[in-house]
């Protein structure tokens, strides 16, 4: 697909699919590092902020083909805002998944403080990513996305008749090593795992530099605000540790370098040297 062909898609439809982004090869060892990591480390893994725990992926978030698009929408201050690494394991016996029971993320919602509310705005705030790194196929419970919902001006959370079945539904198919990308109000859901084998997939999300994330990073006041009032969960999205940031290429540096847990960390001190040490001030 021509970049003019990815952005009418996103436009028409909310989605697109990139194919093999990454070689067989380079997702079938992302596949084992982030399986490994999801279901055999110490602790369990919530929340999104993943590539505190697992890089394997990172060399790749700023792959010419996605950042095109990312870019196009978004800007060219454009940065990612969450990682997150998922593992649907199958369930057994299980009978397809009905229509219906759709929703949409962060920031686009109905409830909690932290979300926006009513009518949504038709503007693109962010696009997600899913990152397969292993086929996605019916069978495995692959993502099922309803077209053009995105410029329905509402999502379907906390509204029972909007959870209804959507004539357009659809269940991604696509190798591992391909890519979804999708504009953040499309409403979707995961499907049921009805194979004899995991299906693996990172989740990351970019957005331009203006969208306010602070009220999903742990210890910012917005976070503790909306934590207090009951609206997000504790720690939802943690700051990136600062070696592991370290670790990345400078593209994906560039991505990333909002997100540092040094980075918004300052002293009474130098928060006053800050504000008063600027020019206009002397």
């Amino acid at each position: 697909m021509t970049l003019e062909e990815k952005l009418l898609s996103l436009k028409i439809e909310g989605f697109y699919l990139e194919e093999s982004v990454l070689s067989p090869r380079q997702a079938a060892e992302a596949y084992v590092s982030t399986k490994a990591t999801l279901k055999e480390g110490s602790e369990r893994i919530f929340g999104s902020t993943f590539l505190n725990h697992n890089q394997c992926l990172a060399p790749y978030l700023a792959a010419p083909r996605i950042m095109e698009v990312v870019v196009a929408m978004l800007g060219s201050s454009a940065r990612i805002i969450s990682t997150s690494g998922n593992l649907r394991e199958p369930t057994a016996q299980a009978e397809p998944d009905p229509p219906g029971g759709l929703h949409v993320d962060w920031p686009w919602g109905q409830s909690g403080g932290s979300y926006i509310e009513g009518q949504l705005p038709d503007v693109v705030i962010n696009l997600t990513t899913f990152w397969m790194l292993t086929d996605f196929s019916p069978q495995n419970g692959a993502t099922i996305v309803a077209p053009g919902t995105h410029q329905a001006g509402k999502t379907p959370n906390g509204y029972p008749e909007l959870k209804q079945a959507r004539p357009t539904e659809y269940q991604v198919e696509a190798a591992a090593g391909s890519v979804l990308v999708f504009d953040g109000r499309l409403w979707h859901k995961g499907g049921t795992n009805r194979s004899a084998s995991d299906r693996v997939f990172w989740g990351v999300n970019y957005a331009p530099w203006w969208l306010n994330c602070h009220a999903r990073r742990p210890h910012s006041v917005e976070h503790r605000i909306q934590a207090q009032a009951g609206h997000t969960p504790s720690g939802h999205w943690p700051y990136l540790r600062s070696e592991v940031y370290e670790l990345f290429p400078q593209p994906v540096k560039q991505l990333l370098g909002h997100w540092v847990d040094r980075e918004w960390v300052m002293s009474k001190a130098e928060a006053e040297a800050a504000i008063w040490g600027v020019s206009y001030f002397q």
